[in-house]
């Protein structure tokens, strides 16, 4: 399991984004962080084609499917049952998109035993 969002275990740095202009002012080397939008999908592929590492907070397996084909880093969702669902297809898929749960670090152990790929701490 991967922790995210906690310096004692990656440095990986987040900027959240909701536009080009956004994607333009974020630091160099940061993870993007999207809201799902329909509308944003070309802002996905601006990122995909880029090189840009990104991850999208998602509510449905349609929204997943779609961010598998523009290589998102990360899908992330608030639920544990949906977290469950997307490890599913995703481990069915080889899929190279990490299923994320934001979460509190006292919830880890219920998370790992789920062999969700990654939480990311809520602070």
């Amino acid at each position: 399991m991967i922790i995210l969002n906690d310096e004692r275990f990656n440095n990986e740095k987040f900027c959240y984004v909701s536009n080009l202009n956004d994607i333009k002012k974020s630091k160099n080397n940061s993870t993007l962080i999207f809201q799902y939008n329909e509308n944003d999908l070309n802002l996905y592929k601006f990122c995909q084609n880029n090189s840009i590492p990104y991850g999208v907070e998602i509510e449905t397996i349609t929204q997943f499917i779609f961010l598998l084909n523009l290589g998102a880093k990360y899908a992330i969702c608030n639920n544990l049952d949906f977290a469950i669902t997307l490890q599913k297809i995703a481990d069915n898929y080889l899929s190279e998109t990490k299923i994320v749960i934001k979460s509190k670090i006292e919830e880890i152990e219920k998370i790992a035993l789920k062999e969700i790929d990654a939480i990311f701490i809520i602070k």
